[in-house]
């Protein structure tokens, strides 16, 4: 019998032609405080104390003809800042303030921290103290993978040069599915947070997050895969970020979705002033996603 090399293949990905190569570099410093803010209004002070002294610091760069931040980022944790609730919406009377910066310069971040001290005795009261003390700079490393050709890569095992037997094939990345909407239909006159539909979980992968979703009943699937499409999840999740695009991905046979959340996480990882850099968290948010117009739970288990 004659099996083409296609029907060989068929089922799994053809080795390509190139090397995945992993690399990092070093994208200036950061360094992050966190202080408890304890009292009315809470957050609204908390983030005032940060922003505050972010601000001082920039007119000290001015004056020293230092260069501006590259980024900063502020979080009142504990006023549902991770899951897009706007700070004056606040009634929290006990934060955790997340104030993170990021500078080329390791000088300007030392800076930063020397002007933290004062904030605990000089700036609004119920500004607690720096939890670990006052913040050190640290190097970012990013990851900067790239594809490099195996036919210019020279291997030798034992002094015996070896050569990849597969540079005549190319894999091509597969383009991303084309989403297919389904109408949803209205079965009943009951609602649902997702996470008593579904499981979720979510993690990273670089800057962008990927977000799990298996029905907790296979019955569940076809309403939630009319439910849940890129555009809702966009939606709900757009506060993290401005460029964010997501894209789904169905698994039938585990009665599941996996959504691609691209430029999610503020650079991902060491690189990320969040206080979730790895989107852990983002699984937990949306499992509040309301389902409505269903029959009794019961009915679906």
């Amino acid at each position: 019998a004659v099996v083409s090399t296609q029907s060989a293949h068929y089922g799994r990905a053809m080795p390509s032609s190139f090397y995945k190569v992993s690399a990092t570099y070093v994208d200036g410093y950061k360094a992050t405080m966190m202080a408890p803010m304890i009292g009315p209004k809470a957050a609204q002070k908390g983030y005032l104390n940060a922003m505050s002294n972010i601000e001082r610091c920039r007119r000290i760069f001015a004056k020293k003809g230092m260069a501006d931040f590259t980024e900063t980022n502020v979080e009142c944790l504990g006023s549902g800042a991770n899951q897009g609730r706007k700070l004056d919406e606040s009634d929290a009377e006990e934060i955790v303030v997340w104030s993170a910066v990021r500078h080329s310069d390791k000088a300007a971040i030392q800076v930063w921290a020397k002007e933290l001290a004062g904030a605990s005795t000089g700036m609004a009261p119920g500004f607690t103290t720096m939890l670990g003390g006052r913040p050190k700079p640290t190097p970012i490393l990013r990851f900067a993978p790239f594809l490099f050709p195996k036919d210019q890569v020279r291997i030798a095992v034992n002094d015996v040069p070896f050569a990849s037997t597969n540079s005549e094939h190319c894999q091509v990345s597969p383009a991303s599915p084309a989403e297919v909407t389904k109408e949803v239909v209205r079965e009943g006159d009951e609602s649902y947070r997702l996470e008593e539909l579904a499981f979720l979980r979510s993690g990273d992968k670089g800057n962008s997050a990927n977000l799990g979703v298996i029905c907790r009943s296979p019955a569940l699937y076809p309403i939630l895969d009319a439910h849940l499409t890129s555009a809702t999840v966009k939606t709900y999740l757009q506060h993290l970020g401005p460029n964010l695009q997501v894209t789904k991905y169905k698994l039938p046979g585990i009665s599941g979705f996996n959504f691609v959340l691209e430029s999610a996480l503020g650079g991902g990882g060491v690189a990320s002033l969040r206080s979730d850099p790895q989107g852990k968290a983002i699984g937990q948010i949306f499992s509040n996603f309301k389902v409505e117009g269903l029959k009794s739970l019961s009915e679906y288990m």
